[in-house]
């Protein structure tokens, strides 16, 4: 039996909120050089992240070691990012899910599916399911998109034309599709605010003509965050699939995403310990650059994490034991390969701490923006065995 799934949609643009390129010939240079009062304010303002950062910043001889620090850390974490609120809020609001009928592909089913993750809200997403029977539990895979209207459509092989498939492909965008033949029962949602689907119009442009920010604006106003949104729907939707999806091995939930998909898939790894293992593609960096430059979008902003918690690299290693990789491109003009390298050298400080020094690993994929299959599947497949 079908059942419709009415999904409300509109315009998304939206922009990285980037303006420099990466200079990789020259590493000594600054990502973005900030006339001189401007880079006095900023390094004022942003001291912390390079002396004594943040009030729950990992460090070593934090009072209970790793352990108190983590617990403490994430419940931080989930008040900063509005989720508190959304619990109060949304305590007696039960997510309904509703599925169409599969259809077949070459060695896979997929599914349109919406999740109502609150009153009003409904989430399309996408569910592959490989083919072939197993005897076996399977692994999930839950891949989550950044700044793409059509992000979700494209992870999932699902194109608007032959030039959308052909682009697609050429930079290995079908994260999805590459899941669901690798074995994994794979769910694709639309990133809230991010896809056309589930976004709030920019009416008459007043948030500079971008969706991603309208949403922000909203969410600070209401007490949330976009980012927290995002993680309530990705919590939201593996809640009904370790319950309702058959043949799934709860033990083994990876998660994935690029660009804006990455970060969300840092949030979600750090606090939510069903998720086995997680590969942030092309997003895991610092807040900022050692020179003050935001390195991603305003629609990422968490009001006072660099203040109350530290930095994005503390954040990534709240994941700790858990297999993590980081993967980023060495063309990737959106981040900077020193300030990377010394956030990456953080995650591996903090996982050490956490007697897992071995379970975190950092990778530069040789091109730009975009996922690296070679790198993550292994990584992955390693891990859920």
């Amino acid at each position: 039996m079908t059942t419709t799934i009415r999904i409300r949609s509109v315009t998304l643009t939206s922009v990285w909120l980037i303006s420099c390129s990466l200079a990789q010939d020259k590493p000594a240079q600054p990502f973005a050089k900030f006339p001189r009062p401007v880079a006095d304010y900023l390094k004022r303002i942003h001291s912390g992240t390079e002396t004594s950062a943040g009030e729950l910043a990992f460090r070593t001889d934090y009072p209970g070691g790793f352990t108190a620090w983590q617990s403490d850390a994430r419940k931080k974490l989930t008040d900063l990012l509005g989720l508190d609120r959304m619990q109060l809020e949304l305590d007696k609001h039960q997510p309904s899910v509703r599925l169409e009928a599969p259809v077949r592909e070459d060695g896979y089913q997929r599914q349109l599916g919406g999740i109502e993750t609150e009153p009003g809200v409904t989430i399309p997403f996408w569910l592959l399911t490989p083919s072939h029977n197993s005897k076996l539990l399977r692994p999930l895979a839950i891949c989550v998109h950044g700044h793409d209207s059509d992000g979700w459509n494209t992870y999932a092989g699902v194109y608007r034309d032959d030039n959308h498939r052909n682009t697609t492909r050429a930079k290995d965008g079908d994260i999805g599709v590459q899941s669901v033949k690798r074995g994994f029962v794979t769910l694709v949602p639309a990133t809230r605010g991010l896809a056309a689907a589930v976004s709030i119009p920019d009416l008459q442009g007043r948030h500079g003509r971008r969706d991603c920010r309208a949403q922000l604006i909203h969410c600070l106003l209401a007490g949330r965050t976009a980012v927290g949104e995002r993680v309530w729907d990705t919590q939201r939707l593996l809640d009904w699939a370790l319950r309702d999806l058959p043949g799934i091995d709860p033990t083994k939930v990876v998660l994935t995403g690029n660009s804006g998909g990455g970060v969300l898939t840092v949030y979600v790894a750090a606090l939510d310990e069903r998720i086995a293992s997680a590969v942030p593609s092309c997003s895991f960096t610092s807040y900022t650059s050692s020179t003050g430059f935001i390195f991603h979008c305003d629609c990422c902003l968490v009001p006072r994490a660099q203040v109350e918690l530290g930095d994005l690299s503390d954040i990534g290693a709240l994941t700790a034991p858990r297999p993590m990789l980081a993967v980023n491109g060495r063309m990737d003009g959106l981040h900077s390969f020193p300030d990377v390298e010394a956030a990456m050298s953080h995650v591996r400080s903090i996982y050490a701490a956490a007697g897992a020094k071995n379970q975190f690993r950092h990778e530069w994929g040789p091109s730009g923006h975009k996922f690296y299959p070679d790198i993550m599947w292994p990584f992955l497949e390693s891990a859920v065995k």
